[in-house]
């Protein structure tokens, strides 16, 4: 993960401006004050907005039951803080955070964070009450999923990583270890773990103790999604990166041009939301309207 700090939390006290406008396979430059210039690009068919910006070192993503969302923003000096992001609105749910970093919504109630450092906290935050408490502490956690069960399971981004499931008690599991630098993490339906090896530019699925390389030849793989159709989403930490689609075998680009992407997410809408980091905004990608 790469991260843009900014200088303090300014940005919150504002309203967040949304974007109208609507990006239909097209050329769309950064605006004035990016770091870059490189025009990010859809694929034929497929089109793009900016959802939300104004939003410096955003990360991961999460989607609530009625539409808004949760976000991880690592600010200037490691310090991060959780930001609910309701329309025209930003609250911060959590401060004082240790370079947060994986974000996972379990039903309603219950937001996990992980703080990606050595000794990191694994965080459960009660949406209900406001209350948080610490699960666990690992070696730079990132990526995690929380299970149907209650259990965790966490990806340690380490060039000697590990994925560990963490029970409701407490204790930490191994499920698979010597990983280089594993970071998005995911779960398809018939419980295969998948997940981006940054550092050799792969993505792979493990199951029962077997490992398949199901994407490869990738620039900096972060994070990793499976839609509600079964395809599988990347994005590549880099500058430039993508945003890539993986189904049926194959690998579709679907955004080029992005400056460091990070976190995916996917709305009631049949949204993909991806965040680019460091150009602070999260853009929202709709697929190519069925054949007639």
């Amino acid at each position: 993960m790469k991260t843009f700090g900014s200088r303090g939390n300014w940005w919150a006290l504002f309203p967040l401006l949304l974007a109208s406008g609507l990006m239909v396979g097209t050329n769309v430059s950064a605006r004035a004050g990016d770091s870059a210039t490189m025009p990010v690009t859809a694929a034929k068919g497929w089109r793009f907005r900016v959802r939300h910006e104004n939003l410096p070192a955003v990360d991961n993503i999460a989607v609530s039951h009625d539409g808004s969302l949760y976000v991880t923003r690592e600010l200037a000096g490691g310090e991060g803080e959780v930001v609910h992001l309701a329309e025209r609105s930003a609250t911060v749910l959590l401060r004082g955070l240790n370079r947060p970093d994986g974000l996972f919504l379990q039903g309603r109630r219950w937001l996990y964070v992980t703080e990606e450092v050595t000794e990191g906290r694994v965080i459960e935050y009660d949406l209900k009450t406001g209350k948080q408490r610490e699960v666990v502490r690992l070696n730079n956690p990132e990526g995690i999923v929380a299970l149907a069960n209650g259990e965790l399971l966490v990806v340690e981004d380490r060039v000697n990583g590990r994925i560990v499931r963490v029970l409701r008690n407490g204790v930490v599991e191994v499920v698979t270890s010597g990983l280089n630098r594993p970071e998005g993490l995911a779960v398809m339906r018939d419980g295969t773990l998948v997940f981006a090896e940054t550092a050799t530019g792969r993505v792979i699925s493990w199951r029962e103790g077997e490992m398949t390389v199901l994407v490869e030849d990738l620039d900096e793989p972060d994070q990793v999604r499976i839609a509600p159709d079964g395809a599988l989403w990347i994005t590549e930490d880099a500058q430039p990166g993508r945003l890539l689609r993986f189904k049926n075998g194959s690998v579709q680009t679907v955004l080029s041009g992005l400056m460091a992407p990070q976190g995916i997410a996917f709305t009631a809408r049949g949204e993909i939301l991806v965040a680019e980091q460091s150009r602070g905004r999260i853009l929202a990608v709709m697929p190519p309207p069925p054949e007639p």
